[in-house]
């Protein structure tokens, strides 16, 4: 009988499910695919000091769980197993203060910050993990974390780079454990705010994303003084450090190393346009127009010396330009732009970032750009091109790209 019952009660609960989905199947559309939720999602996030020691406390926590184990062992062990139980513990200890993953991860939760040897994509998954745990794949989140001694500088003129004085330090208190009492930076000061404050004051006329560099002294944990840079961007009400990408990829979150470069008006003459300028005006003058000059429409590309746009506007016949002059219609004029701009773009990325490499810790690596498109005074788009790294770059070839995709929003 129990034998009986059991199948009918199989048949029962096949029988209200199959009517369960049928009907919200027909009175719900779509119902049916929500039987298998997920949560794929953008995130912003900002690592506050304590999430530094959690990265740490993550890294530690195989050891210190078999401590916390040996130490519960202990309180009920005989004396023989005592001096066992006793070693055992000693012996992990010893590692935490002797084995380089654990020496480094101190360093991090005391000094607070990433560099070029101790690098946030392989710290940061311990903490995203935690903080983020039912993220599913494709997820990604920007973060914004201390970030010493690393990040592009050459693209950075001369005057937005900063050297901290014996002045500064001492405007910024002298008091103890304040920077100017040994015109230093320490553990034990929140690095961030001082910077953030002096640049304040260095740029009072700062505009949304410019970038700065500030050079200081850090006396670190280790009880040596080094020379340390951070690259800072201004978010429209802060100086902010530039966030990295990360995303869930296989149900882990991995560092995301795809580049975005966002084309804007700078203070002179936007460094990476002009890289791609000034090359095409010493290889291929011809298809430079009135002489040769610098003018707003530099050549039949459409970049632009003067403005951080691409131009699509007939205009530029004007300019000597006989493909586009032979064309009657705008839309057939949009079109060869669209054309030169794939052509230009794989030149464009390789001359800018010719060391990249196909794939960082096993994810493509791909360059977004993004820059203005220019109809006229009155019409103005936004073009989003994102290239992938078909080829490494060495110390001998650059890398190669491939336009994947364009996408242009009004």
């Amino acid at each position: 009988m129990k034998k009986i019952y059991f199948i009918l009660s199989l048949a029962v609960i096949a029988l209200l499910s199959s009517c369960s989905e049928d009907f919200n199947e027909h009175n719900f559309p779509g119902y049916k695919d929500a039987s298998n939720p997920t949560n794929v999602a953008a995130y912003n996030y900002t690592l506050t000091d304590a999430d530094y020691t959690t990265i740490a406390n993550a890294i530690k926590k195989p050891v210190t769980d078999s401590i916390a184990t040996f130490k519960t062992l202990l309180k009920t062990a005989n004396q023989a197993d005592s001096i066992t139980i006793n070693a055992s513990i000693n012996r992990l200890n010893n590692r935490l203060t002797t084995e380089t993953p654990y020496i480094n991860a101190t360093y991090i939760a005391t000094n607070k910050f990433f560099d070029t040897n101790l690098k946030a994509m392989d710290y940061m998954p311990y903490l995203l993990s935690q903080k983020y745990l039912y993220s599913d794949n494709a997820s990604t989140i920007k973060v914004a974390y201390n970030n010493v001694n690393s990040g592009d500088t050459t693209s950075i003129s001369t005057v937005s780079k900063f050297t901290l004085t014996n002045v500064d330090y001492a405007l910024m208190g002298t008091d103890l454990n304040q920077p100017g009492v040994k015109n230093n930076f320490t553990s034990t000061m929140s690095v961030m705010t001082y910077l953030n404050n002096f640049l304040k004051l260095k740029c009072p006329y700062a505009a949304t994303n410019d970038v700065k560099m500030v050079k200081y002294a850090y006396y670190d944990s280790n009880k040596a003084t080094k020379k340390q840079y951070r690259i800072l961007t201004f978010d429209g009400q802060n100086w902010i450090p530039t966030p990295d990408q990360f995303m869930v990829k296989e149900n882990k979150w991995v560092y995301d190393p795809t580049i975005t470069l966002s084309l804007k008006q700078v203070s002179g003459n936007n460094p990476y346009i002009m890289k791609f300028i000034d090359y095409l005006r010493t290889t291929t003058p011809d298809k430079f127009y009135q002489k040769n000059t610098y003018i707003n429409e530099e050549h039949y590309y459409g970049f632009s010396a003067y403005y951080a746009q691409v131009t699509y506007t007939a205009d530029r016949t004007t300019y000597g330009d006989a493909a586009i002059k032979a064309l009657k219609t705008d839309v057939d004029k949009y079109a060869l732009f669209n054309q030169r701009l794939k052509e230009a773009m794989p030149l464009f990325t390789q001359l800018n970032f010719p060391s990249l490499q196909t794939n960082v810790y096993g994810i493509q690596q791909y360059v977004v750009v993004t820059i203005t498109s220019y109809y006229s005074s009155s019409k103005s788009g936004l073009l989003t091109i994102k290239m992938k790294c078909t080829k490494s770059g060495t110390s001998t070839t650059p890398a190669e790209y491939a336009v994947d995709s364009i996408v242009e929003t009004f």
